[in-house]
């Protein structure tokens, strides 16, 4: 098949809402010695690992949900791209949904392109209404940051190129008139360089708690995390965690136990 057939192709599955999302499609209809084989072709890829995360988070919280759940709800605070370093588009492309919320001036306009069955956001999360300043490194940088100390912390500070003010919004308050009504959380995916305790203080955890929680934090040691202590006192427990950048910085999963 050729690149100009699978795009358009592609494009059927990902954009017809009369049918079945394209995972469920090969599970059901295809006997396993041709859904491989189906997959490699139609999407570029083979289906069992296609990590599209910076160091694999997708593929940890794949394990985590478990990797025969084949829909669920997610909320990417600080989305970045709707595919590069993405701990959501694994998901996106095997039928989820969710809300992706990203401060970088422009981005909704891409969002709403590639990933169109989505919520696409372009604001900033903090715990109160009004403005933060936005250090922009970059267009492609994924360490574009509302916080001078992270960006001096991961010697990035004199490479901004500006800064940007961005109206900001609680989480609670984009949940309370996004989220659809009845709907859980399978995960909420926070990724905010330095800025993560703020956005996760901006929820409210009587209202809305996800499954799971991925947080990046500049602490390496979870005992002297802030993070992992305020999610703790919410019931929330350390499951998992990751290096995303060696001696730098960690990504932090944890479980709602309060619930489970």
């Amino acid at each position: 098949m050729n690149s100009g057939a699978r795009i358009f192709l592609l494009s059927f599955v990902k954009n017809s809402n009369s049918m079945l999302n394209f995972r469920t499609l090969t599970r059901r209809w295809l006997p396993p010695s041709l859904k491989k084989s189906f997959q490699q072709l139609l999407l570029g890829y083979d289906s069992y690992a296609p990590s599209f995360s910076s160091a694999g988070e997708d593929m940890v919280l794949r394990h985590l949900l478990g990797s025969d759940k084949m829909s669920g709800f997610y909320v990417d605070v600080g989305a970045f791209h709707p595919t590069l370093f993405s701990n959501t588009y694994f998901f996106y492309l095997n039928g989820w949904r969710g809300i992706n919320v990203e401060a970088r001036p422009g981005s909704k306009k891409l969002f709403d392109s590639v990933r169109p069955h989505d919520t696409n956001l372009e604001l900033a999360i903090s715990r109160e209404h009004g403005a933060l300043t936005y250090y922009f490194i970059a267009e492609d940088s994924p360490m574009n940051s509302f916080s001078p100390d992270f960006l001096r912390q991961i010697e990035m500070l004199e490479h901004v190129k500006s800064e940007i003010s961005i109206p900001t919004l609680p989480l609670a308050e984009v949940l309370e008139r996004h989220l659809p009504n009845g709907q859980t959380i399978d995960f909420l995916n926070v990724d905010v360089e330095g800025h993560d305790l703020d956005v996760l203080e901006s929820n409210d955890w009587r209202r809305f708690r996800p499954k799971f929680i991925v947080v990046e934090d500049e602490q390496l040691d979870p005992r002297e995390s802030q993070i992992v202590r305020t999610m703790n006192a919410h019931g929330y427990e350390l499951c998992a965690q990751n290096v995303i950048i060696l001696d730098k910085i960690n990504e932090y999963f944890l479980i709602d136990r309060a619930t489970s």
